[in-house]
């Protein structure tokens, strides 16, 4: 099987505006401190790692999360020599980009005039639409393979890499583009404020005096493909990706499982994938927020798998907690180490937990020749993601088939569903309570899909344009409206794109990959490629898949800027139930077609029409790209 070799590292942090500076600053033993933040007004005293960057040009086509994107992976793809049209010639390229303020309307000055009835500049809206990060990239540069933008919350840039490593393995692109970027924003900060897993010094991952996590910069573009190919651009790869688990708790929409067993579960997918054990990996790269949950089940489970010789710390320490780009980053940081031979103390331990009795380390510590290395992130939803990254060890070039796609299952619930009899009757079955109503669509479609889930045999993926905007609306009205400190958290966690999938996962006790994607072209067919590309790597035999739009004021402002035909629902749902056997055959068609969409997210109204036969193929053809300007 081909190998995921790692052609190019664009980065930027607190420990480094670019690859040199991170390489000289990662082992500092003066790392720089988290501040109070500079670009968004707040009088909560916690400090965050802001990274100083050039002045954002005011006519950029989105904020700081994808300026940030687009200097990592120019700086990526002239380290892979892919720089240059020329260069990538011939070449398939996709793009996963894992992020979550860069795939939210978070812009309070914008909502503030939308609420207020006297908006008249839709820059910002149309910067949002334009600005989506895997679109905007597959645009800017021309990238012509699957392109998909992951809001899984803190495991989104982890995410980013499994998708990538499948899709090279499968055959769907020559050349893979990781990506991992988020900024401290105010909703960010305010809602995990709200939390109160936010410390007010700089965090101490492990430590017993640990007070909570840091918020960060941080973006991180990483290449993928295989080794040989690189080679003939004169570009040496050192390491690869050579593993990847994924799994969910369905335990709870913020906090950890106790037990680990699901991470646990995930670290053994990407060993098992990597043809490693536990008794391989030198060192671990924690998720290691600070926070006292988090670090108890890594700490417990690191004690419980792996030899007493295996050493680990968490770079949050150096970077505050970077939200999407985490995951991405420490893939990086994972592979400077390797690099140096060298891996990272754990900065401003000083004293063991009494729950934690495996402690992390005190001092950078050399790794051996041949080391392989294990980053693992965890995420809202109970969502864990495991990577593991070794020295090139040579594979052949046999890329995985993909395997046939079927519809076992599907669910088009009419506008409107459910009304309010139906939520009741939905929350008292499942004992739920607040939900909001793009959870509440995606919880009741998922609910009429009779068949048996297997849970650890399914993942689940879900796709959205605008993802809860009614919920993200009121987090943003809160904070006009309120003090910072009297925001409430259950707004803010269920304003993540991925909780409606949490909630999927726990009320159906789905425990496979789950992933929540968001996009304005057509990401409901990059979902469903995604799907058979899981199903074909054998991370799963049955994909859930819902696909689901909320309107509000804010969503139809920007769809007043749509160009191309208005979606026939802008509020709905439409769920599937995937496998390789069983049901009607599913075949994609990859020519764009001017077909008019379901909802924003996609889904061709002409697919939704073929459905209703009772019997034959089924074909799924990729819609236009969708259009949007200033009136």
């Amino acid at each position: 099987m081909t190998e995921a070799g790692i052609s190019g590292i664009g980065i930027l942090s607190a420990v480094g505006s670019n690859l040199p500076e991170t390489r000289a600053n990662l082992w500092s033993d003066t790392p720089v401190l988290p501040r109070l933040p500079r670009r968004i007004e707040t009088e909560l005293p916690l400090p965050v790692f802001e990274v100083a960057v050039p002045e954002k040009p005011a006519d950029f086509p989105g904020g700081h999360p994808l300026f940030f994107l687009m200097q990592v992976v120019t700086e990526a793809l002239q380290n892979a020599r892919l720089d240059t049209p020329a260069q990538r010639s011939g070449l398939k390229i996709g793009v996963a980009v894992g992020t979550t303020v860069a795939c939210q309307l978070d812009n309070i000055p914008f909502h503030a005039a939308v609420r207020s009835g006297e908006v008249s500049d839709y820059r910002a809206a149309l910067h949002y639409v334009q600005g989506m990060p895997a679109e905007y990239l597959h645009k800017y540069f021309g990238f012509d393979g699957p392109a998909v933008t992951i809001s899984n919350a803190c495991a989104s840039g982890a995410d980013a890499a499994l998708v990538a490593m499948d899709w090279l393995k499968t055959g769907c692109c020559d050349v893979a583009l990781v990506c991992g970027t988020d900024a401290v924003s105010k909703v960010s900060f305010d809602g995990f404020n709200a939390l109160r897993v936010c410390g007010t010094e700089p965090c101490r991952p492990f430590d017993a005096g640990r007070k909570g996590l840091n918020l960060g910069d941080g973006a991180c573009a990483v290449i993928l493909e295989d080794p040989t190919q690189a080679a003939k651009r004169g570009v040496e790869v050192k390491f690869v990706l050579a593993g990847a688990g994924k799994t969910a708790d369905a335990f709870h929409i913020t906090q950890p499982e106790s037990s680990g067993t699901q991470l646990e579960r995930a670290i053994n997918e990407a060993l098992t994938q990597a043809d490693l054990t536990v008794n391989d990996i030198a060192y671990i790269n924690a998720h290691g927020t600070g926070t006292s949950a988090n670090d108890a089940v890594e700490a417990a489970l690191f004690q419980r798998l792996f030899p007493a010789a295996t050493v680990f710390s968490s770079t949050k320490a150096l970077t505050g907690h970077t939200l999407g780009a985490a995951g991405t980053l420490e893939l990086a940081f994972s592979c400077l180490m390797l690099e140096r031979q060298l891996a990272v103390k754990n900065h401003r331990f000083a004293a063991p937990d009494e729950n934690i009795t495996k402690t992390p380390l005190t001092a950078n510590a050399g790794l051996p020749d041949q080391a392989a290395v294990l980053s693992t992130s965890l995420a809202f939803g109970g969502s864990n993601t495991a990577l593991v990254i070794t020295p090139k060890r040579g594979g052949d070039d046999a890329v995985t088939p993909l395997a046939g796609c079927r519809i076992i299952d599907c669910c088009a619930p009419a506008p409107g569903e459910p009304d309010q009899a139906a939520t009741v009757a939905l929350c008292r079955k499942y004992g739920l309570r607040r939900l909001d109503r793009l959870t509440t669509m995606a919880v009741y479609a998922a609910d009429r899909l009779m068949a048996e889930l297997p849970g650890e045999d399914t993942a689940l993926i879900t796709v959205s344009g605008y993802g809860p905007i009614k919920t993200t609306v009121q987090v943003v009205n809160d904070i006009l409206d309120y003090p910072e400190d009297e925001i409430l958290p259950v707004g803010f966690s269920h304003s993540v794109v991925n909780a409606a999938a949490s909630y999927v996962g726990l009320t159906r006790k789905i425990h496979g990959a789950t992933l929540a994607l968001t996009g304005f072209d057509d990401p409901f067919f990059e979902a469903v490629q995604l799907a058979r590309t899981l199903m074909s790597t054998r991370r799963c035999r049955r994909v859930l898949l819902i696909a689901f739009d909320e309107t509000c004021q804010l969503s139809m402002a920007v769809e007043h800027l749509r160009k191309s035909a208005a979606p026939e629902q802008y509020e709905g749902v439409f769920a599937m139930l995937l496998g390789t056997d069983g049901g009607r055959e599913l075949l994609l068609d990859e020519v764009p077609a001017a077909d008019s969409r379901l909802l924003p997210c996609g889904v061709p109204e002409k697919f939704r029409s073929s459905l209703q036969q009772t019997s034959g193929a089924v074909t799924l053809q990729r819609l236009a790209p969708a259009e949007f300007a200033l009136p």
